[in-house]
């Protein structure tokens, strides 16, 4: 696990514990675990976001006391679900391609040389064969086949997006506790 930032504020350990608890709860976030004051795991957002903000996390936030200040690092990564249900859906749309890619191949043969063959059933009725229902079929499943590929890409750029800017929500909880004085920060690690 990454851990984004670590910053120390001028709070007690409770406060801030609590502080960020409620900032977490307030914008929509399931605590999922939690060892007061030490440490907080919350899930934000669905499985079915497109954004960095949307898309389905974890938020994991560690509190260390240190005098009458608090170290709070925080990490946060894309639910196990939400990638899960990214990739299936990417390997049916690529099966799917390819039985739509078959399909046009398949039937662009047939309405070449007019031989039967897997796919000439769906331009046959009662034995006649009705060569522009097949060519429909082609531009068709052509289409389709595009159209898919189109969403495998798209679906890969919301990934690729939402996994680099993931921190962003996580970044953002702290406002609740920015209100004190910032004694210290350390960049991405």
């Amino acid at each position: 696990m990454r851990w984004l930032f670590k910053r120390t504020y001028n709070l007690e350990i409770d406060k801030a514990y609590q502080d960020l608890r409620s900032s977490l709860t307030g914008k929509g976030c399931k605590i999922i675990s939690e060892d007061p004051p030490r440490h907080i795991v919350a899930v934000q957002g669905s499985l079915w976001g497109m954004s960095p903000s949307t898309a389905k996390k974890i938020v994991d936030v560690i509190f260390k006391a240190a005098d009458s200040r608090t170290q709070v690092t925080c990490s946060s990564r894309l639910s196990p679900d939400w990638k899960k249900l990214t990739i299936v859906g990417c390997a049916l749309a690529a099966v799917l391609v390819g039985v739509c890619l078959w399909m046009a191949f398949d039937l662009g043969v047939f309405t070449i040389n007019g031989e039967p063959n897997f796919w000439s059933w769906l331009a046959t009725v009662n034995g006649n064969v009705d060569f522009a229902v097949a060519q429909d079929l082609v531009n068709l499943t052509k289409a389709l086949a595009f159209f898919l590929i189109v969403v495998i890409i798209l679906e890969i750029a919301v990934a690729v997006y939402a996994h680099a800017k993931i921190d962003r929500f996580a970044q953002g909880t702290f406002d609740v506790l920015s209100n004190h004085e910032l004694t210290g920060s350390v960049p991405k690690q």
